[in-house]
Parts: structure tokens; sequence; C-alpha cells
């Protein structure tokens, strides 16, 4: 029996779901293996001074991204690196106790030396890998750090090209498809879905749509609630609010042209509704992207100002691919609803892009816990 870690932190959402999708496509794939999420905020519990520095840095991000105030988000990530180099791997090494993990995965950015270093304290034979849950590095360390003895987990053509001038060895990557979401993405749409609408309180005779943004939710949700009311396309809406109840109880008090559910934070992913989309309107995330596009729902994206640095190459391969529309503000959103009702190109070119990635990557973490870090020095040292 193995033991597997998989560390996300709560800085948007796209970690946690990603992690949450792993541990639960893993756990199918070996039921008697022990299968754990981990908050990086837990494992730095033990950097006293350090550990509030995070905790509040991690919500102070959430705070500003759903209100779109991230003034430079590369200034957040170079700060991040400096609190980085100042974490104590020896304090962290206390949260392994005397059972640590076979093999650690993690889908989070920057932290990862000291992370990995704190777990080889604790199991020299460890392995460790990383999955970047975004299309692309925007910054040089932000995923790749090629000193540190890992494995990555590659979804893009341009992530395994930055791999490779960031000096990551070839052994040590592996190519997927795509990126990792929750295997319920995979399972069959309903067979009824206008009696479902239906039963949502929806027109089953109008297109829906639905907007998310996360399980953190966006302020600017009540945007796109009003500008649909003022330029009404005929179609139903359903606001997936995430954790944002002050936006929740907004749209709830807001008249609309339109038939809409408001819905909160629940810990199941929102399969069912996106599901029953005939499109979505989110943020160009890592995560919104692939649910769409494995559900082959055309995604409109409202261009980012706040993580532009991190999600500007996300829209653009959404332009490349022709998987979805990039907008700039929710006063285009009703032509570009009528433009992705019209046209059969984005379900088309969806259906060539879809992947599945998160049952490729636990079939890779498998094995390589299985063979173990030996195996890993073995590929190394036949790759020199």
């Amino acid at each position: 029996m193995k033991k597997i870690d998989i560390v996300y932190f709560d800085a948007g959402s796209g970690h946690r779901s990603a992690a949450m999708g792993l541990r639960r496509t893993l756990a199918r794939l070996r039921p008697d293996w022990r299968i754990n999420m981990v908050n990086f905020v837990d494992v730095v519990a033990h950097n006293w001074v350090l550990s509030p520095v995070i905790r509040k840095g991690i919500d102070y991000f959430n705070w500003l991204m759903v209100r779109e105030k991230v003034a430079d988000f590369d200034a957040i990530v170079r700060s991040s690196f400096f609190w980085r180099d100042r974490l104590s791997a020896r304090a962290m090494r206390k949260f392994w106790g005397e059972s640590p993990p076979d093999l650690l995965v993690s889908v989070i950015p920057i932290y990862n030396p000291v992370l990995y270093e704190s777990l080889r304290l604790a199991n020299p034979n460890a392995v460790c890998v990383t999955i970047p849950v975004d299309y692309y590095e925007h910054l040089p360390g932000y995923w790749f750090w090629p000193p540190t003895d890992q494995y990555y987990l590659l979804v893009t053509d341009r992530l395994r090209q930055q791999a490779i001038e960031a000096g990551i060895p070839n052994a040590c990557q592996r190519q997927i498809s795509g990126n990792i979401i929750d295997p319920d993405f995979y399972a069959p749409a309903p067979a009824k879905p206008r009696e479902e609408i239906a039963a949502l309180g929806l027109d089953p005779t109008l297109p829906t749509g639905v907007v998310s943004f996360g399980g953190q939710g966006h302020n600017i949700a009540a945007d796109i609630a009003q500008s649909l009311s003022q330029d009404n396309p005929g179609v139903n809406m359903i606001f997936l609010c995430g954790r944002n109840e002050t936006i929740a109880r907004k749209l709830k008090g807001l008249e609309t042209t339109y038939k809409k559910l408001i819905l909160s934070y629940t810990p199941e992913t929102p399969v069912r509704y996106l599901q029953l989309a005939d499109f979505v309107i989110g943020k160009p995330g890592g995560m919104t992207m692939t649910e769409s596009l494995v559900l082959q729902k055309p995604l409109i994206a409202i261009r980012s100002k706040s993580l532009a640095p991190v999600q500007r190459g996300h829209e653009e391969w959404i332009e490349s691919h022709g998987t979805g529309i990039i907008i700039e503000s929710a006063a285009e959103l009703a032509s570009a609803i009528k433009l992705a009702l019209s046209s059969e190109k984005y379900r088309q070119n969806a259906a060539r892009e879809f992947h599945r990635g998160v049952f490729e990557a636990a079939e890779i973490l498998c094995g390589l816990a299985e063979s173990g870090r030996r195996d890993m020095v073995q590929s190394e040292s036949e790759s020199v």
C-alpha cells in the first residue's frame, strides 16, 4: 500500500479543483492506497513567523482577485519568492510526522523547492511531482526549478518547451494531453436536459448559459447580470457564485428580464449545471478553460485585467485554438452569446482538443509511486 499526498492552496480555486479531481481519480484507480489532499498553509504551520504571513497573503490575494484590484501580479509573485526562500524546511518537516508519503504531488507554484526539501528530510526516498495547472509559465521560477529533484507532468507543448529552456532533464518530464479536472466531467450528459432545466425553474425552450468564476466567485457577475438584462439575447442564466455570498445576495435581489438561478458554493463540483449549459461565461483560467473544453461548450471569457500576466497566454490559446471568444467587458456579452450559439465551430474545435488528461496523470503517478525515486535517479544518469 502506498501513500500519496496532493498539495494545493486556496489562492483562487483552480489549485483545489485540480487536487480534488486528481485525488478522486487516483482513489478509483488504487482504492487500497492512502491518498490525501494537503493544504500548503498547514505544511507551513510550524514556521511560526512566516505562516501567518502566507495565510494572510492568500486571503488578501483572493480579496483583490474577486474585485479585479490586483495591480501588479508579478510583484506579488516576486514577494512570494522572497518568503519562500526564508521558509525553514526543517520546521516544515514536522508536518510529515512519522508517516510521510511515498509520493508527493504539488499543483501549486513557487513553493515546491522548500516543500520537497522538507519531505525529503522525513523520507529521503520520496518521489516528488509538480503538475503545472496553467497552460504556460509566465515568469521564470514560477513552476520550473531545475536544482530540485522532481518530475513534471506537462499539459501543453509550450510548457514542454519552457521546461527544456529552464534546464529540466527530459527524464524528469512526462507529457499528458490536457489539464486535470474532476473525473465527473467525463460522465454522460443528462438524458433529458430540457426536463432538468425546467425543474430548475428555467425556460426549457431557451438556451442556457452558466457564469462560472471558480470557487472564489467574482464581483463582475453583477455586471454580467445587468448587461444581459439590458440587452437580452433570449437565454436562461445560471450564476455559480462560489464563496462570494455578497454577490449571491446581490444577484438574488436583482430584477432581470430573463430567468436565472443563483447558486452559492458547494463542496461538489457543479458538473450538472455545466452539462446543461449551451455556453459558459468565465475567466480565462486553466480550470474554467479545461472544464468547458472537455464538455465541449463554447467559452466566452472576459479578458483578464488583475491576472493578465498569468492569463494572457490562456487568452492566446483560446483564440488560436478557436474554442471560445475573448471579450473586453460585459457590454459585449449579448453579441458574443449570439455568435457562440449560431456557430458550430467552437464545439467542433473543442471536440478536436478533447482529452483525458486526469486519467493519464493518475496512471503516470501510480507508476512513479510503484517504481520509486531510485528509478528516477537511474533515468537521470542515463539521460546524462
